[in-house]
């Protein structure tokens, strides 16, 4: 596995050729002093046993490649083009590929960076500048490599642009991102530079993501990755494997295991308690004291993220599960469900007529419409007017809803 530091290179002040000194303080206790925040983080990535394999410096035509590479350079002819190139803002890849093996020699004796990559990128000024300069990055960066970012100099938009950046790359290239950091000049006070961790930010996204991937899928699984808790991230993937396979009482087992540690989460980690009461509501079903209630509820989280089979088939049990209850019977028991459903069968097709609101007609459309999607055929009898609800997604999420809600009705008024 390769480890990559990916960081910027800037224009630097006017007319000094190159960054002021500034004394970069780690939350490590270590200092470094360099005009480049790059090399400090180099360095103490070095000294605390987690050296970067690649050094990549990504920075336009124009930003102070010679004042950054004099050293190893000097005034080599190499170096006086370098700097005239500079001038003149036409500094390109090409030129670049003959500088790299210079540094990269220097970088290796030092043991700071075995490899070195440097590269242009356009200014970011629209979107399409911003798209090439992450398929710069995607380019460079291999899969399964773990990156280290800087984002201290350049453009006051590049932080923001990192962090997109460090989404994308985690998230379309397999990449693990083990940190980002902004070495804050304008916060030098007695001569100290801090160095701030952008880390927290990157965690907000990918919390934004799992959100919106829950969402549509359903997928407790989902927030197992950014737990800081072994036992609840696994709780909550057994959730949701149990709740996929429509097997809800386990599914709340679990949910409820995985609650019980949301406090303590909360007290320790300050992202997740950004999330905490979102995360509290998308589970709080599992506290539903009845069984059927509890199916119900999965069934409008399975609507929810456009699972028309497990809805449909969830509302379905959940009937099932009052006819038990309504029987004093126990709803864990496949022949006392099996009573139930024989009997819910018989009162839909069994009694002629019904009332729209009957509950025998709600239970025989939502079977209806659990056998049609779960075979994928239409049914030709057409008792409920399947194939309007069958004819577009928005009709069947509303009907759905609507059944669902008729469900809870039934199921509320055996209270």
């Amino acid at each position: 596995m390769i480890h990559a530091l990916l960081t910027f290179l800037g224009k630097g002040p006017e007319g000094d050729g190159g960054y002021r000194q500034a004394c970069y303080l780690f939350d490590t206790g270590k200092k470094y002093r360099t005009p480049y925040f790059g090399i400090a983080l180099l360095q103490e990535l070095a000294t605390n046993g987690n050296p970067a394999d690649h050094l990549v410096v990504l920075g336009t035509g124009s930003s102070i490649w010679d004042a950054l590479l004099y050293e190893e350079m000097k005034d080599s002819d190499l170096w006086i083009e370098l700097s005239e190139r500079v001038e003149k803002g036409t500094v390109d890849d090409a030129l670049l590929e003959q500088v790299a093996p210079l540094v990269e020699e220097s970088f290796s004796t030092r043991k700071l960076a075995s490899r070195v990559t440097l590269a242009t990128i356009p200014f970011g000024r629209n979107q399409e500048e911003q798209v090439a300069i992450l398929r710069k990055m995607a380019d460079i960066v291999e899969p399964g490599d773990t990156v280290t970012m800087d984002v201290s100099h350049g453009f006051r938009s590049l932080p923001m642009i990192g962090l997109v950046s460090a989404l994308f790359l985690a998230q379309l290239r397999n990449v693990s991102i083990s940190g980002i950091y902004y070495g804050a000049l304008d916060m030098t006070e007695d001569g100290i530079t801090p160095v701030i961790r952008l880390d927290g930010l990157l965690h907000i996204g990918q919390w934004l993501n799992a959100m919106s991937g829950f969402l549509k899928s359903g997928d407790y699984g989902v927030f197992a990755p950014l737990l800081n808790d072994k036992a609840a991230a696994d709780a909550l993937s057994q959730a949701a494997f149990f709740e996929k396979t429509v097997n809800i009482q386990q599914a709340r087992g679990k949910l409820k295991k995985a609650r019980q540690s949301f406090d303590k989460l909360e007290a320790a980690d300050p992202v997740f308690s950004l999330f905490a009461e979102n995360l509290r509501d998308l589970t709080s079903w599992a506290e539903i004291q009845r069984f059927a209630g509890r199916q119900l509820a999965a069934a409008r989280n399975a609507l929810g993220a456009c699972n028309y089979v497990r809805a449909a088939a969830l509302a379905v049990e959940s009937l099932i599960t009052d006819q038990v209850a309504r029987n004093g019977g126990d709803p864990g028991r496949y022949g006392d469900r099996e009573k139930a459903r024989e009997e819910l069968n018989e009162k839909a097709w069994g009694t002629g007529p019904w009332s729209p609101e009957s509950p025998s007609r709600v239970y025989a459309e939502l079977r209806a419409l659990r056998n049609c999607l779960a075979h994928g055929i239409r049914s030709g009898k057409n008792s409920f007017g399947q194939q309007k609800t069958l004819s577009s997604e928005g009709s069947l999420s509303a009907r759905l809803g609507e059944l669902i809600e008729k469900a809870e009705g039934i199921i509320n008024s055996a209270s």
